[in-house]
């Protein structure tokens, strides 16, 4: 195996893996998963706030260390993206449909709200910066949750779903580098729970994030869940 350097690099080639077998499975859901892709991937840039008090992973030309956004750091991000922008919808195997007949208007409103709430908790309390995501992502998809009911089946399998993958890629990761963590985290300011070596504050960015993130693109778009299910 290439040495702990290249770690990262490899944890976010796992996700890409996974965001490849989640494009072949899902072909009904490709510009699906081109939307939730590409517009994650410009969130790397907020990897500024997480290092160096959440982690500080290694990274190509020493990129984190240097300027705190890494390559790795986009390739991780447009993979989380696409995949939870998914997952939960290759469950259930749902088309979408428009919401209503008329044009549509995009929704961003509640995701406004989100990018203010984690501003607003930064400001408090700037050193807890995955928390801070956790309760942002959290309260957002309550505020969306009230806002489109329909939309709460989709957001329940995907948050579900989407942290057990996350679990799984997790896993994989630490099976190749069994002291990434260790190594590249800071411990001191975790919550010190762990999942077979996996922080609880990952699965609960996956949970809140897979909330989300599934059901951005329907509230966005203007789309609903339709009750018949596609072959």
């Amino acid at each position: 195996m290439p040495g702990y350097h290249y770690s990262y690099l490899v944890g976010a080639l796992i996700f890409w893996a996974a965001w490849i077998l989640c494009s072949i499975l899902g072909k009904n859901y490709r510009s699906q998963i081109r939307w939730g892709t590409l517009i994650a991937a410009p969130m790397a840039l907020t990897s500024i706030l997480f290092v160096p008090q959440y982690w500080t992973p290694p990274s190509l030309f020493n990129l984190d260390q240097k300027i705190r956004v890494g390559i790795e750091d986009f390739l991780w991000t447009a993979a989380v993206g696409g995949i939870a922008s998914v997952v939960g919808e290759l469950l259930l195997k749902e088309t979408l449909t428009a919401l209503r007949s008329q044009p549509r208007k995009r929704h961003y409103a509640p995701f406004v709200f989100v990018v203010a709430l984690f501003i607003v908790l930064e400001l408090w309390h700037p050193h807890k910066t995955m928390i801070n995501t956790i309760v942002s992502f959290a309260v957002g998809a309550l505020v969306i949750a009230y806002l489109r009911s329909d939309l709460i089946t989709l957001m329940l399998s995907s948050a579900l779903s989407f942290t057990l993958l996350y679990f799984f890629l997790f896993l994989c990761v630490l099976f190749l580098y069994p002291d990434f963590v260790h190594r590249f985290y800071d411990i001191p300011n975790l919550l010190g729970i762990y999942l077979l070596g996996v922080p609880i504050e990952e699965l609960l960015f996956a949970a809140t994030g897979g909330a989300i993130w599934s059901v951005a693109y329907e509230y966005v778009q203007g789309y609903r869940l339709s009750l018949e299910s596609h072959p």
